[in-house]
C-alpha cells in the first residue's frame, strides 16, 4: 500500500505529500483499502489520495482548493469531487455511513477560528445510522514539535480531546496516538518501499510497522493521533 500511495503522489505532485513516509494517513489508507464500502465521503480530500485508496463503490471528496480537486480528477476521473467548505457541507442529513477527515478540523480552526465546531456539527449531521468517522491530526503538544513550532502556536492548536468530546454524546469514540519514534529510528523501515508489495503483504510487514507506531500511550508524545467515532 505504501508504494501504491507514493506512486499516486508522484502523479499528482509531491507538494501534496504527507511529509513523513510513516504518517498516520498511511495507516488509515490501509484500513480504507481493506474494508469494502458502498460509499465514502472524504472531507478535506486534497488531491484525493486516500479517497482513491478506499475500497468503496462511490467515492465522494470535498475540498476548498479547486487546484487540488483537479489533480484528484486526473488521478481518478470516477471520483466525485466537489469544491466546498467543511462548515457548510452540501449534502443532506443522515446520508453517509463512512466519513473521513484527515488533519481536517485543526486546519478549519486555524483559518476559521471557533467555526471549527460547526464543521463537527456538519459531520454529525450528514452521518447516518451506524456510521463510522475517522479523523486524524497533528499532536502539536508533543515534544516532536518543540523545535518546529512556537510554544504559543502549539498551545493554540486544536487537540484531539476537544474534537473527541464533541462526538461522545452520539458516538463511541476511540483515540490512539501514532508515531512515537523519530525519523532516524524509522529510517531502516523505509526498506518496505523497495520490497515487492506481494512480499510485504504476505509477511504482514505493514501490519508490524503500524502496530509499532500505534498506541493510546503515545497520545502524550506521539506525532499525531487517530480518532475513530462509531455511532451508538
Amino acid at each position: 500500500m505504501n508504494q501504491k500511495i507514493l506512486k499516486m503522489f508522484h502523479k499528482v505532485g509531491m507538494e501534496y505529500f504527507f511529509g513523513d513516509y510513516f504518517d498516520a494517513r498511511f495507516y488509515v489508507a490501509s484500513i480504507l483499502a481493506k474494508e469494502k464500502k458502498l460509499m465514502i465521503l472524504d472531507i478535506g480530500c486534497g488531491a484525493g489520495i486516500l479517497l482513491n485508496c478506499s475500497n468503496a463503490d462511490i467515492k465522494i471528496g470535498l475540498d476548498l482548493s479547486f487546484e487540488s480537486l483537479k489533480k484528484g480528477k486526473n488521478l481518478n476521473p470516477k471520483m466525485e469531487l466537489i469544491q466546498g467548505d467543511a462548515t457548510q457541507l452540501p449534502f443532506r442529513s443522515n446520508y453517509f455511513l463512512d466519513i473521513i477527515g484527515m488533519h481536517l478540523i485543526p486546519v478549519v480552526k486555524t483559518f476559521q477560528g471557533n467555526n471549527w465546531k460547526k464543521s463537527i456539527s456538519e459531520i454529525k449531521r450528514v452521518s447516518g445510522e451506524k456510521s463510522k468517522i475517522i479523523l486524524t491530526g497533528a499532536n502539536r503538544t508533543s515534544k516532536y514539535f518543540e523545535n518546529t513550532h512556537s510554544l504559543e502556536s502549539r498551545k493554540n492548536y486544536l487537540t484531539y480531546k476537544e474534537q473527541a468530546e464533541l462526538f461522545r454524546e452520539e458516538f463511541q469514540v476511540k483515540v490512539e496516538g501514532y508515531g512515537p519514534f523519530s525519523k532516524m529510528v524509522m529510517y531502516p523501515f523505509k526498506i518496505i518501499y523497495k520490497i515487492p508489495e506481494v512480499i510485504i503483504e504476505n509477511l504482514k510487514i505493514n501490519w508490524f510497522v503500524f502496530r509499532l507506531l500505534r498506541s493510546s500511550k503515545y497520545l502524550k508524545n506521539g506525532r499525531s493521533y487517530v480518532i475513530v467515532c462509531e455511532k451508538n
